[in-house]
């Protein structure tokens, strides 16, 4: 029987794992965290006299997530309408700019990039069609909140039309946290993830892979990477041969990084998707398990350089303050905020990435390429859903298609 590793239990670890265990492959799941799931993240929280389900990572599932979607009725999940749109987030600290004007503005930016060529950013593009003031403020807020990096760090191609979408939309989550997704494709898995088990080292030595965690190695036939970009790339805490063409196309991939941040409500709001263009963070109630809008306060912050700003790295007091500001609307209550600052999560260095201008065809296929016996897999590696769950569960389905096909031409 075929031994093979998956370095990491996220959505594209997982989807990795429970195909090639479908497959009749030995599997072995090494995890670093306590828990599976890595970026997606369900907790609750006391609000208005109840618990409720905050995620405290990764939470929309937006059109197209036709993986995802098949997911979950294999798991008998049920998703969720949030009552309000991911896509359209009223400007409330700029109440003279309206998201219809921020649409047009996306719509104008949109065709400049259809209809022009080379390597832009976004930024690229909106000095091109010539357009300042707070109209332009709000939509690179929009879209720094969305890619979560500097609108003159993300490519224009893509990003206009797909990533910052500006019309209004349906999105769901999963009823009772996203975070049960992962957990019943762990149940398949069984006694085959081994949590607590932080991989050093994957190195490869003729016809097997050399697994280094904990201390201790282990020899398979094959290893899945599906390990967060941000640890990927840190040469200080993970030994592992990764060839030219796929580094320099790694080159051509950013970083994001977010922070949340969930605030009890002492009386239950309506839908509602708010957002401050001078703090970068968007804010948002939404529908829970049943229909009802939960009495929580969503915040979500992307975009390194606000986030300091926000004082992430000082706990949530600076970033509450300004929400409260910002939401005055709401009845907050006086518990403390729960926040998530994903970039200094030793584990994950980062929340997700995007498409640097230059990124090419080429590139995506080296990152999806192998290499040897190490198949890569990650919400980076999706050229469609970049960042995103839908990207992580069909990249994870990719690598493990691949790993049989290579497997089966060699046993042939």
């Amino acid at each position: 029987m075929t031994r093979t590793a998956v370095l990491g239990a996220g959505l594209a670890g997982l989807a990795a794992a429970t195909e090639l265990v479908g497959a009749g492959h030995d599997v072995t799941v090494f995890e670093a965290r306590n828990r599976v799931g890595g970026r997606v993240w369900s907790e609750t929280i006391s609000a208005a006299g109840g618990l409720h389900v905050i995620e405290r990572g990764a939470e929309f599932v937006l059109g197209g997530y036709s993986t995802l979607r098949d997911h979950c009725r294999k798991h008998g999940l049920e998703l969720v309408d949030t009552g309000m749109s991911y896509y359209v987030r009223i400007p409330g600290d700029r109440p003279h700019v309206s998201t219809d004007a921020m649409a047009t503005l996306g719509e104008r930016a949109a065709e400049a990039v259809a209809t022009g060529s080379g390597a832009r950013s976004v930024a690229d593009v909106l000095d091109e069609i010539g357009v300042e003031g707070d109209t332009r403020e709000a939509l690179e807020a929009r879209i720094e909140m969305s890619t979560a990096v500097r609108v003159d760090q993300v490519s224009a191609q893509g990003t206009l039309d797909h990533v910052a979408s500006f019309h209004p939309q349906p999105s769901w989550r999963i009823g009772g946290g996203n975070q049960r997704l992962p957990d019943a494709m762990a149940s398949v898995l069984g006694d085959a993830i081994r949590l607590n088990s932080k991989v050093q080292a994957a190195v490869q030595h003729g016809d097997e892979v050399v697994i280094t965690a904990g201390g201790e190695e282990e020899s398979f036939d094959y290893a899945v990477v599906a390990l967060p970009f941000g640890v990927l790339i840190d040469a200080t805490s993970l030994l592992i041969d990764i060839p030219d063409r796929k580094r320099q196309a790694m080159s051509r991939i950013v970083q994001g990084n977010a922070a949340k941040l969930h605030l009890a409500l002492d009386e239950v709001p309506r839908a509602s998707a708010v957002m401050s263009v001078s703090g970068r963070f968007w804010t948002w109630t939404a529908n829970g398990l049943g229909g009802a809008v939960a009495p929580v306060l969503n915040c979500f912050g992307g975009e390194i350089g606000h986030l300091l700003r926000l004082g992430i790295d000082r706990g949530a007091r600076g970033w509450e303050g300004e929400v409260r500001a910002l939401r005055a609307d709401l009845a907050i209550g006086h518990a403390g905020a729960v926040i998530t600052s994903w970039p200094f999560d030793p584990l994950a260095r980062g929340a997700y990435t995007a498409h640097a201008p230059g990124f090419s065809v080429q590139d995506a296929e080296a990152l999806a390429a192998a290499y040897g016996r190490l198949y890569f897999a990650g919400e980076y590696i999706d050229p469609e859903f970049t960042g995103l769950m839908e990207g992580a569960l069909r990249s994870g389905h990719s690598a493990a298609a691949a790993l049989i096909a290579a497997e089966s031409r060699v046993a042939a």
